[in-house]
């Protein structure tokens, strides 16, 4: 099966949430097919062009509109999700910029419009989160949001009416498909998020205490990390964590807040917090603490950062909303408000490593690399089926079509 991927982000490095599902998702159907991707990439991006990472077959592009787009949100008059609309004018050379013929075609948000180009192939369009949703609680604060909603929500019903099937990452969001967009439980497919099991696993005794000392940890502290992208939602759910979370903790507590969201703490000057910026590896910072904090409390979707905090075997501490789209792993983390995570901080709780268990049985079954691979048969089966359709003859009883 050939497979041609259109993905919003680039996919490698994967530093942030969106970039670790492209990857880890593509990596997995890489492994049985043969799969290209044309990644949207930023109009500066240094290259190269083409590269080839765990299989995938990447092709980088870069549009001028882009920087418009960006620029646009950044100064509060639009958000950058209209940066589908020039696309969609580039569809048809964007479809043409990968070889061969392909069995299926995979689309995020900003690259729909290739799905109207795609006859013959299998359209699944790829949701990382349900974008109203996404945008009207967690989106940028840009004037005029209420239309600038029902731009996104045009953008959104017309990628998801051109799909054959899909791809959402939890039986919330595809609960929300079919009440705002009437996409039928036939044609929706649940993939969640996951971790990459390649990378991500508990540290041994040493790699723990050089991750420690790298930071200028004390043993006796307990170490809380947050792991964030520089967007609206972690930048709101960190703020809210130093305000309300953390005034419990105690003294023995240190934050350690890893990835472009650490911007938003420049002016601090909270000695119990460390901040490093995004990174390519997250090893040390997950082999440095005792416990993930997933304080998320807008968006759609689900948090990738939570079954990574997980894989390395570390405790997890969230709140509600950051649970959603991971229920098999429910009883695998501490669900609390926001207002308890202090609470619960200074009583050192210890993940399954620290305990001496073994890990949550679920968890292995969000490897991005299986997950990837169910997906590629998920979407065998469904191409298999049409080939079938399209193979069986009309019964005697069946109109036969009449050409003049």
């Amino acid at each position: 099966m050939i497979v041609h991927g259109f993905a919003g982000n680039d996919l490698y490095p994967a530093r942030f949430g969106a970039s670790q599902r492209l990857l880890g998702l593509y990596r997995g159907l890489a492994r049985g097919h043969e799969t290209h991707v044309l990644a949207q990439v930023p109009n500066r991006h240094p290259g190269p062009v083409s590269l080839e990472v765990s299989g995938i077959r990447v092709r980088r592009a870069r549009a001028w509109y882009t920087a418009i787009a960006w620029r646009l949100e950044r100064a509060r008059l639009a958000p950058d999700a209209i940066v589908a609309l020039a696309h969609d004018l580039a569809a048809g050379a964007l479809r043409a910029s990968l070889p061969g013929t392909p069995d299926v075609v995979i689309a995020d948000l900003a690259l729909a419009g290739v799905l109207s180009e795609a006859r013959g192939a299998l359209r699944v369009y790829h949701a990382h989160n349900v974008e109203l949703d996404h945008f009207r609680t967690a989106g940028p604060r840009v004037l005029g949001r209420g239309f600038w909603a029902q731009v996104v929500r045009s953008i959104e019903a017309r990628a998801c009416a051109a799909a054959d099937l899909v791809t959402v990452t939890g039986a919330s969001d595809a609960e929300r498909m079919h009440e705002e967009y009437g996409v039928p439980p036939a044609r929706l497919l649940v993939i969640p998020n996951g971790y990459d099991e390649t990378a991500v696993r508990p540290p041994s005794v040493e790699e723990r205490s050089a991750a420690r000392a790298a930071f200028g940890f004390e043993s006796d502290e307990t170490v809380a990390l947050f792991l964030g992208s520089d967007v609206p939602h972690n930048r709101s759910a960190l703020t809210e964590l130093l305000a309300r979370g953390l005034p419990d903790a105690g003294t023995r507590v240190r934050v350690l807040v890893v990835g472009g969201v650490s911007r938003a703490l420049a002016a601090s000057h909270d000695a119990r917090i460390v901040s490093r910026p995004e990174t390519d590896d997250l090893r040390t910072a997950l082999h440095a603490a005792d416990v993930g904090l997933n304080p998320a409390l807008s968006g759609s979707g689900s948090n990738v950062k939570l079954p990574t905090y997980l894989a390395a075997g570390l405790a997890v501490v969230t709140t509600p909303h950051g649970v959603r789209g991971y229920e098999t792993l429910m009883d695998a983390v501490e669900i609390v408000p926001l207002e308890k995570f202090g609470v619960r901080l200074a009583a050192a709780p210890r993940g399954w490593h620290a305990r001496g268990a073994a890990p949550p049985t679920a968890l292995a079954r969000h490897a991005w690399g299986a997950l990837g691979e169910h997906w590629g048969e998920r979407l065998g089966e469904r191409v298999r089926a049409r080939l079938g359709a399209a193979a069986t003859p009309p019964t005697a009883d069946a109109p036969r079509e009449v050409r003049a």
